[in-house]
């Protein structure tokens, strides 16, 4: 059919345009033009991440892709950023080139570990009980970790606007695979490890998208979620605050939402609602079998809570209801959040 052929057509060029990178690698080689080396590395790097991540038909090949030719073609390409780096042999010899190779390289490194830990067992379920099952040996989770931390140091080594957001975005990552495998070690030590590993990167995280929420807000919201699920999982008082503080400061990102992602906010939106609910009630529970002589803090504030609820309940779903909807959303918040202090 015709995509078959586009895809057969499209394999046919990138065998051609590897061809032709291959060829005038040599040339500068022997002309020993570092510059254009590291550059033609690069084109190479990004033909074989295309092979990685789309489903051409290679001739003579199979339609299929498995997830091990995915990771040698990712792997491939890593090779040529490395050797391009290595034709340049310092930074100082081209800044702005060097520079270029080192935000492809953390790039495809960060492709490579999501990729294993999407393809590990840790992909196979969310679910807290199942991965309670699982057993992930000590060299599965290096070869996960390994190449999303390196990712995550050469984005910090650039201190560029663009890296320092990638580079949040890895810690991202990393912060949402510790999450999961803290809950799996076999011994105290190493669950306490990777506990902290996990609120470090979510902390180095959060700390650049709450100060950069303006055309992030649906990632700082979600990212706010997955901590506060995070600290409502390990038990106490304290974490149960510190998890509805995450809520709380979600404010920001419901005043003046961007048309584009009005679907995804309204969602969350109703997510950020119910969870502060459902944090708040647990507060009082405890607040009641404490029984200091303190005034019922969150007694009070889960009132509020469900005042805000029983409003929304009341409103209509028509699209012009949106802005007051998350105008009390973000007054709800801020209100809460004055409670806490």
């Amino acid at each position: 059919g015709g995509d078959a052929n586009m895809s057969h057509v499209s394999a046919v060029l990138l065998n051609s345009a590897t061809f032709w990178f291959n060829q005038g690698l040599e040339q500068f080689q022997l002309a020993e033009d570092l510059r254009n080396l590291a550059l033609l590395r690069c084109n190479l790097c990004m033909c074989c991440k295309i092979r990685a991540n789309t489903n051409v038909i290679l001739p003579g090949g199979s339609s299929q892709r498995p997830f091990s030719i995915a990771e040698q073609f990712l792997n491939e390409a890593i090779g040529h950023l490395e050797s391009a780096h290595e034709s340049l042999g310092q930074r100082d010899t081209d800044a702005a080139c060097w520079d270029m190779v080192s935000e492809e390289l953390a790039s495809t490194l960060l492709v490579l570990g999501v990729r294993r830990r999407q393809n590990s067992v840790l992909g196979k379920t969310s679910n807290p009980i199942l991965l309670q099952a699982i057993s992930l040996t000590p060299g599965d989770e290096r070869r996960i970790v390994e190449p999303m931390e390196r990712s995550c140091g050469i984005y910090e080594s650039l201190r560029t606007v663009r890296a320092n957001h990638q580079a949040a975005a890895a810690h991202y990552q990393l912060a949402l695979l510790f999450s999961k495998i803290w809950t799996i070690q076999r011994d105290e030590a190493k669950t306490k490890e990777k506990l902290s590993a996990a609120f470090s990167h979510f902390s180095s995280a959060y700390q650049y998208f709450f100060s950069h929420i303006r055309g992030n807000e649906t990632t700082f919201v979600v990212l706010s979620l997955d901590l506060a699920n995070l600290y409502s999982t390990v038990s106490g008082e304290e974490c149960l605050a510190k998890a509805l503080g995450c809520c709380l400061d979600t404010k920001e990102a419901f005043n003046d939402v961007d048309p584009s992602s009005l679907d995804q906010m309204i969602v969350l939106a109703d997510n950020i609602e119910s969870r502060v609910s459902k944090l708040l009630l647990s507060l009082v529970k405890l607040e009641k079998e404490a029984k200091s002589g303190q005034v019922d803090k969150y007694k009070g504030m889960y009132r509020h809570a469900l005042g805000y609820k029983m409003h929304s309940a009341k409103s209509g779903d028509e699209a012009d209801d949106n802005r007051k909807r998350f105008d009390r959303l973000y007054e709800l918040l801020g209100l809460l959040g004055s409670l806490t202090k």
